[in-house]
């Protein structure tokens, strides 16, 4: 098998190209703060073999992404209500949660975003299992 790291970046491209669309927003950089953000919290929230499923239908790229600073855990985060989950959310994009995550409302509409964009770019199976491990307060788009 070859390694074709050209490829991989292209699809790690074109994910962050179809997030911005999704997002409404043009910066990339903004996106990629954002879909780490959001990627983080789910990881940290599900329970370990989960996360690990979850993991295999990214991109290799943004496999990186969503394992960098990963600590396996017993018990995943316990989060019950949405509004604790939206600032754990801006918790984890910490130097630019003020510029990304200016208030709520606006990781409401990103974390929505973002899960419209999971649920359209992994098997339904997956994006079920996800929304089914966040806890029922927790707003997921079907």
């Amino acid at each position: 098998m070859s390694m074709n790291f050209d490829n991989y970046q292209k699809e790690a491209k074109t994910w962050l190209h179809e997030l911005c669309h999704y997002l409404g927003i043009e910066d990339e950089q903004k996106a990629a703060r954002i879909f780490r953000a959001v990627l983080h919290a789910i990881r940290d929230r599900i329970q370990a073999g989960e996360a690990i499923h979850f993991a295999a239908q990214l991109p290799v790229i943004w496999k990186g992404i969503y394992f960098d600073g990963f600590r396996l855990k017993a018990e995943p985060v316990n989060i019950r209500h949405e509004l604790d989950w939206l600032e754990f959310i801006r918790s984890q994009d910490a130097f630019a949660a003020q510029e990304d995550f200016p208030t709520v409302d606006h990781a409401y509409y990103a974390f929505h975003d973002v899960m419209v964009f999971l649920r359209d770019h992994i098997s339904e199976g997956q994006y079920n299992q996800i929304t089914h491990a966040l806890h029922s307060e927790i707003m997921v788009p079907a």
